[in-house]
């Protein structure tokens, strides 16, 4: 407040000054021309030359506050900026909406300008591959690698997932894979290889791959228990028994595969039954059967008890005996009665096996017991009996559909 008086003071006493100045001098100015004349004091000639001074700078001081950094030109600047921030941001609008078209005219509408063009041109490529359009996908990429030099891993990682949509797989896997070794943790480049390897059915690369994914948490537990299941029962599908090898050496083959698993998939009913069916190929019956066993015991499962009768076993004995302990627990099991009914069919013992089956279609009548049951009473010699069970199991086969 103070200063502000002192200002004022000065003010007046600068004005009255300057006005005792006018009145006491007497010396004249004149400004004439051909038509107008001025005529001023000496004193007002100055103020009005200081005046002009001042009006002439303050232009341009204006015009340069126009044109400047702070001015009118950064208004147009920030105006600009805004607006290409708005297309990009209703660009990524469009893109979460699935509107890939819009999407894609207007990232690429704002990209030349945009605060972040690496966004507009990473979501322009993803949006143009969505509809197909890889041509524009690419060229994206490229003005992505030009506007950010160093953008050029993710620019492959896009390039191998776009790869990947057009179905060119061995071309993503070679990118994925190298990219492996700069980015051995990257969550997104792994998936690409498991989609890759699944689709190509390339289940060998896929287990190896399996220890990668664990580590560094791909998939939640569920998914990667399943992948992992899948792989090896299918690294077991896909083996092939060469013949011009020894059954000894396609078992030690098999034996590789079968080793190669974790102890829980050795475990799982499923992969047993994939390698009851492996085993079953090069014949080998004694390892399969002491397997099985140990498999069910440890865990019941009538699928592998069904499998288990079909073996053909060198000593069905042995077997029958493990299996019939079996049912004093699970008495009224029919999977249980007609694996029992199986093995001792096939180790030639009909009137126990005609029992198991007998005890199976009073519990649970089914086409192929009664066919079975019709078999086991043919070998017997009873002609009526069994063309009366062929008979029976044909109509409750019509009966069933």
């Amino acid at each position: 407040m103070r200063r502000v008086l002192i200002l004022v003071a000065c003010a007046l006493l600068l004005g009255a000054t300057i006005g005792f100045l006018l009145q006491k001098e007497q010396t004249y100015v004149l400004i004439s021309t051909k038509s107008i004349s001025f005529e001023m004091t000496i004193w007002m000639a100055i103020i009005v030359y200081l005046l002009s001074i001042s009006f002439i700078i303050s232009i341009l001081l204006l015009i340069s506050w126009i044109l400047g950094g702070s001015g009118f030109k950064s208004w147009l600047i920030t105006r600009k900026k805004r607006k290409n921030l708005l297309e990009t941001t209703k660009g990524l609008i469009y893109f979460s909406d699935y509107d890939w078209k819009n999407s894609l005219t207007s990232l690429e509408k704002s990209a030349p300008s945009s605060l972040m063009p690496s966004v507009n041109y990473i979501y322009a490529a993803k949006a143009a591959a969505e509809i197909d359009d890889y041509d524009r996908a690419y060229q994206s990429l490229t003005l992505l690698k030009k506007s950010d030099p160093t953008s050029s891993i993710l620019v492959e990682k896009i390039r191998s997932e776009l790869l990947l949509r057009e179905e060119r797989f061995q071309e993503a896997i070679q990118i994925s894979t190298e990219l492996m070794t700069k980015l051995p943790k990257d969550t997104g480049n792994i998936r690409i290889l498991i989609d890759c390897y699944y689709i190509t059915e390339d289940w060998t690369a896929l287990q190896r791959l399996l220890p990668h994914i664990k580590k560094n948490r791909v998939l939640v537990d569920s998914s990667f228990e399943s992948l992992e299941l899948e792989t090896y029962e299918n690294l077991l599908k896909s083996f092939r028994v060469e013949m011009d090898l020894k059954n000894k050496d396609n078992r030690e083959k098999a034996d590789d595969v079968w080793e190669a698993m974790p102890k829980h998939i050795q475990n799982n009913p499923v992969m047993i039954a994939s390698y009851f069916d492996l085993l079953k190929q090069i014949d080998d019956t004694g390892k399969l059967s002491s397997l099985m066993i140990k498999s069910i015991e440890k865990s019941w499962n009538d699928d592998l008890v069904r499998r288990l009768g079909s073996l053909n076993s060198s000593a069905p004995e042995k077997i029958i005996s493990v299996v019939e302990k079996w049912l004093i627990k699970k008495p009224e099991n029919v999977a249980l009665l007609t694996c029992l009914g199986d093995i001792c069919v096939g180790a030639k013992l009909l009137g126990k096996g005609h029992d198991y089956y007998c005890a199976a279609i009073n519990i649970e009548p089914s086409p192929s017991l009664f066919f079975k049951l019709g078999n086991v009473l043919s070998a017997i010699g009873d002609k009526t009996k069994s063309t009366d069970m062929f008979k029976e199991g044909l109509e409750f086969s019509i009966s069933e559909r």
